[in-house]
């Protein structure tokens, strides 16, 4: 039987020992300066939701849950092809979307102005809507590009959408504008008619 390297074993035991130790003392820190999911939200959270409205088929479906000071967790996406506007049969386009901002114009954030803006129309007519403060509900997007036919949206490129309509709690129909982002400014980009929307907050 080989003799037992004591010296060994005591210097390999306090290694372990030490390296626990920072391994625990590094835990504790990042626990202290990183916020855990089980933390309490710093502003009301809202629930978002926008779908095809009853007997209109349409491209669009996002849900999403957050608020602008915590950020958002969400998923969506919008398919071009024969029930969007304008578009032939087929799949065109497939876009992930992700919430990026949203709420109340005016009290959660100001993407654009309040005033009057024409919408253009492809299969619905043009439309002009009011953008009021403490009115208007805006939802801002990040559009990631799966999968492309159209050299207007690129695969691989990310375009940023804005979804606004008239605030309602609960769940309603209504008219929907979409805004999209050139150079940092949103534009109005498409009379989308009715949806589906909830929206809806709570602590």
């Amino acid at each position: 039987m080989e003799p037992r390297n004591v010296t060994y074993e005591r210097k390999h035991w306090w290694r372990v020992v030490t390296l626990s130790a920072l391994a625990l003392t590094v835990a504790v820190w990042a626990m202290s300066v990183n916020p855990t999911a089980a933390d309490p939200p710093t502003a009301d959270r809202w629930h978002v939701a926008v779908t095809t409205a009853p007997q209109i088929p349409q491209d669009v479906w996002f849900a999403g849950t957050g608020n602008n000071a915590d950020g958002w967790t969400s998923g969506g996406s919008i398919c071009l092809n024969q029930l969007a506007q304008g578009f032939p049969n087929g799949e065109q386009v497939t876009m992930l979307l992700d919430i990026v901002e949203g709420g109340i114009l005016g009290e959660d954030g100001a993407p654009v102005a309040p005033g009057t803006y024409t919408f253009p129309g492809i299969t619905e007519p043009e439309f002009d809507y009011d953008v009021m403060n403490g009115t208007s509900f805006y939802v801002v997007l990040d559009a990631f590009i799966v999968q492309s036919n159209l050299d207007a949206f690129p695969q691989g490129e990310t375009f940023t959408f804005m979804f606004m309509w008239d605030y309602a709690p609960g769940r309603t129909d209504r008219h929907v504008v979409l805004w999209l982002n050139f150079d940092g400014v949103f534009v109005p980009f498409l009379n989308e008619g009715t949806m589906m929307a909830m929206t809806r907050s709570d602590p």
